[in-house]
């Protein structure tokens, strides 16, 4: 009875819904945007991304234009499904395939509000703290690269300091609202410059003729929908100054609303109590074990014998004190030490909450730690499942994150010869994920939080929640759009701007976790990327002594430093393409540490001046193709590991 009364008030709510859009028009106006461009894009399967990026970016012109005349984020929530349907309906008319607009979330990822944590309108967003920074580092002219950086790094830090450790939908829709609000002092034209930085799209607009109209649509509609498209779209909100409001909606529709809601509200609380007195009768939550992958739940039965061991509940709560010694706390959940009565050591991650999200990263970090070995990559031990908790035991690491032993004042600072060999030890673990799994791995979160030391202070990678497969099983990563996840600092910026990961972000991250190896700052730094702070001193070798820690500047070798210095400018280049693969770094650092063969450190050296000249090539095999597969590994490790799949790549008998 309660799923029909359910379905009941659902279908009233869809009628009133599609009656309130008969009675409204969308304001918005998207003539002026280059169609014909994106349409050729998003016929292309290779060009995807930047197909999602340029309706992105039509629609945020649109609502930046709407902002001027109103001063609001966006279109008032009751016309946000008629304006989707109105962009969706323009979309295609100008022959941009529907499955591109769903694969690129037109409604989801795409919002017509931006709504960014509470604040609605221009004004709110401008006193937000912190926002004078973004307006600053934003200004006019953003053509050069060096600018365009600059307010991207500023936004990331403007939004980080906003929102946090929000999910990714509040991220994307906040820097929509960030960019409405930069534009919303300036005309249309430069709103269109600023979206070629903040979208990273050229070409993003064509002027139409007066006499006739220049921009023909890829594919021409029937003669049934053409007429709504432009009724909808066409008239823009140039001549809708005015505030919109319901015109035509009896009160009888008010009255059955509210009822229905309350009705709605009333049945979903009973749903929960419900469901709540179903998983309240103790034993295992089933609905989890469904969640993990088959191979996950036969390690898991297979008990101690297995590679890693089931804990219970009761177990972990006796070994930790009850849950009284945390030793680390993350984005996923909280560390503590476990001290078990056989004599194992273990620290165990307690998630924070069972959601879907966090039961999809528990699987994945689960399954994949279950099938990685590597000597720099923290092994998993054992796992917990009952009710609503979920935990996963990791090999105890004595030293604790490379984070702490850098920023804790009371931790002994690390001397340089430590820090270079963690460089190289994370280098390793990454040469491993990108060339020599299978298939091979992007971490996402390369940070040092991430980077943890044993008593040797030997480097381990840790938390592969985010990681993310290579698609098509190959060791060279075809650029995957993919929502924006990682940590701000060491976010790549190609890849907030453009959504596509490929593993040459996790190569920016590794800069960034260099140069706070060096300066021992972290990757924020007085309001500052790391990156964007460290300018005035990485191109000047002169200054190069002052990036270094101030508690080693009396240890370190001028030379080592010389080639970290020039690993972290190679790494935090700009575009992807222009970075190394972690196999080359790797190599470079050996070779120089262990100068057995200055041919090859020569040829490097000579390749990297190119780059910084702008002179390197599209056809350079090395540089950008990224691969790096000519170079044989670094690690003994990685090669004993070595797949069948990267064998037969590359030919070797």
């Amino acid at each position: 009875m309660l799923v029909t009364g359910g379905a009941a008030l659902v279908g009233i709510l869809c009628l009133l819904q599609m009656q309130l859009a008969l009675t409204t028009e969308c304001p918005l106006d998207l003539s002026g945007s280059n169609f014909t461009l994106a349409a050729s894009m998003c016929i292309n399967q290779a060009d995807r991304g930047k197909c999602c990026r340029y309706i992105n970016a039509f629609v945020a012109v649109s609502i930046s234009n709407y902002a001027n005349s109103t001063g609001n984020l966006g279109v008032p929530p009751e016309l946000s499904e008629t304006c989707l349907q109105a962009v969706s309906q323009t979309l295609e008319f100008y022959g941009i395939v529907p499955n591109a607009m769903v694969s690129c979330g037109l409604g989801t990822k795409i919002p017509v509000n931006y709504e960014c944590k509470g604040r609605t309108t221009i004004t709110q967003m401008l006193e937000s703290p912190n926002f004078g920074n973004v307006t600053v580092s934003c200004k006019l002219p953003l053509s050069s690269e060096g600018s365009c950086r600059r307010c991207l790094n500023a936004g990331i830090l403007y939004l980080h300091h906003l929102i946090g450790m929000e999910d990714n939908m509040t991220l994307s829709t906040c820097r929509d609202a960030t960019f409405v609000t930069l534009t919303s002092n300036y005309d249309n034209m430069s709103a269109l410059e600023m979206a070629s930085c903040f979208f990273g799209i050229q070409g993003h607009v064509t002027r139409p003729e007066p006499s006739s109209p220049s921009l023909a649509p890829m594919a021409s509609p029937s003669p049934l929908s053409a007429p709504p498209v432009q009724n909808v779209i066409g008239k823009g909100f140039k001549e809708h100054h005015h505030p919109y409001h319901l015109t035509l909606i009896p009160a009888i529709g008010i009255s059955v609303t509210g009822v229905a809601v309350l009705l709605l509200i009333i049945l979903i609380l009973l749903i929960r109590k419900k469901s709540r007195e179903l998983n309240g009768s103790g034993g295992p939550n089933d609905a989890s074990w469904k969640a993990l992958s088959s191979w996950s739940i036969r390690k898991c039965q297979e008990g101690p014998s297995s590679m890693f061991r089931r804990f219970s509940y009761k177990e972990i709560k006796k070994a930790t004190g009850n849950f009284d010694i945390v030793i680390g706390k993350g984005g996923f959940g909280t560390v503590y030490k476990a001290q078990f009565s056989d004599g194992f050591v273990a620290a165990v991650k307690r998630m924070n909450k069972v959601s879907e999200q966090g039961e999809d990263e528990f699987c994945r970090e689960m399954e994949l730690l279950g099938r990685l070995h590597h000597r720099h990559l923290v092994a998993l031990r054992g796992f917990c499942i009952e009710r609503h908790e979920r935990f996963l035991m990791y090999e105890y690491m004595e030293n604790g994150s490379l984070k702490d032993r850098l920023h804790s004042p009371e931790e002994t600072p690390l001397s340089w010869k430590t820090r270079v060999q963690i460089a190289i030890d994370v280098a390793n673990a990454l040469e491993y994920l990108h060339f020599y799994c299978d298939p091979p791995l992007c971490h996402r979160d390369i940070k040092s939080s991430n980077i943890l030391l044993d008593e040797n202070f030997v480097a381990k990678v840790a938390d592969f929640g985010l990681a993310h497969a290579s698609r098509t099983g190959s060791i060279h990563f075809e650029p995957v759009n993919t929502d924006i996840r990682g940590t701000p600092g060491y976010m790549d910026p190609e890849y907030v701007i453009t959504q596509e990961l490929t593993e040459k972000s996790d190569v920016y991250s590794y800069g960034v976790l260099l140069l706070e190896l060096v300066t021992g700052k972290r990757a924020i730094h007085e309001n500052k990327n790391l990156v964007e702070w460290s300018q005035k001193f990485l191109f000047t070798d002169t200054r190069l002594s002052e990036l270094v820690d101030p508690a080693i500047a009396e240890s370190f070798n001028f030379e080592q430093l010389q080639t970290v210095v020039r690993v972290i400018r190679w790494c935090i280049q700009r575009e992807g393409r222009a970075r190394p693969s972690i196999k080359q770094v790797l190599r470079l650092l050996h070779e120089r540490l262990d100068p057995a063969s200055g041919s090859l450190v020569e040829a490097l050296e000579e390749e990297e001046n190119t780059i910084y000249k702008g002179k390197v090539q599209r056809g350079d095999p090395m540089f950008h193709s990224g691969d790096g597969r000519c170079l044989q590994s670094s690690s003994s490790t990685s090669r004993s590991y070595c797949s069948r799949s990267f064998l037969l790549e590359t030919a070797s008998p």
